[in-house]
């Protein structure tokens, strides 16, 4: 390989692989898989212990000695595409020297993130297209896609300024809840619910919950259940927005079909 690199070097490399990898929507068990075929790839033994908040990393230096580093992940988010690149880096890893390796990682880490733009379009076309799978006609997928519209907005501006996630779903949720009951309170549509659900589906933790199920599968009981409660958590939190709109909707004499 050339280059050398100690142990400082392997722990600083393997822990910013994980948090990387975990960050961006992966399960526990394949990231502490990285981890250590990282690590075993450039000379070292490596135990991990990960969860979805922090991950411990341990490693034997060359003088017997063990070297630990504990990173904490503070904000987690889902980006499929950084997972596919890191991934195929990883498999990849024998064509790249340490320094290689870490710039381009350092590469995926700072780019490949999900512009705004695109961000809205994906709501509109979801709310959309879920207003018509639904059961709903054209009203339903026109107002759905005003509902997937102020949904993006609201959450874009609420992680803008790093407000709690569960604050962020309530202010998604309500805010597509009340595209749809002012569309119903002004005659467009009798159904409410096709286009709330249409819009929920944005906010849905499909792919927590099999990552939930797949980190039980692999033995890490832990990782799941912690997953599994962050997965109830924003159902819940889905549920308080849109409860919320319903209540002062009811109160203002409206109907909910």
């Amino acid at each position: 390989m050339g280059y050398k690199c100690s142990e400082y070097e392997v722990l600083e490399l393997v822990s910013f692989v994980g948090k990387l990898y975990l960050k961006n929507g992966a399960e526990v068990y394949k990231t502490e898989e990285i981890i250590c075929n990282v690590g075993q790839h450039f000379g070292y033994t490596v135990e991990t212990f990960s969860t979805l908040t922090c991950i411990v990393v341990s490693l034997s230096g060359r003088d017997k000695e063990y070297r630990s580093k504990v990173t904490r992940i503070k904000a987690r988010d889902l980006n499929i595409q950084k997972l596919h690149l890191v991934n195929k880096l990883t498999n990849e890893i024998d064509k790249h020297t340490y320094k290689d390796f870490y710039r381009e990682i350092l590469k995926i880490n700072d780019n490949y993130s999900l512009e705004f733009h695109r961000y809205v379009i994906g709501c509109v076309i979801v709310g959309i297209s879920f207003g018509i799978v639904f059961g709903g006609g054209k009203p339903e997928a026109i107002i759905g896609g005003f509902g997937g519209l102020f949904l993006s907005l609201a959450t874009s501006l609420f992680n803008k300024y790093n407000i709690n996630g569960v604050l962020v779903n309530i202010a998604g949720s309500a805010a597509c809840t009340t595209v749809a009951c002012t569309a119903t309170y002004l005659g467009y549509t009798t159904k409410t619910s096709i286009i709330i659900v249409g819009c929920l589906m944005i906010l849905v933790p499909g792919l927590a919950f099999a990552n939930s199920m797949r980190d039980f599968i692999a033995g890490d009981l832990i990782a799941g259940s912690s997953r599994l409660m962050e997965v109830i958590m924003v159902a819940t939190s889905l549920s308080v927005g849109v409860g919320l709109v319903f209540k002062i909707f009811t109160l203002m004499g409206g109907v909910i079909y």
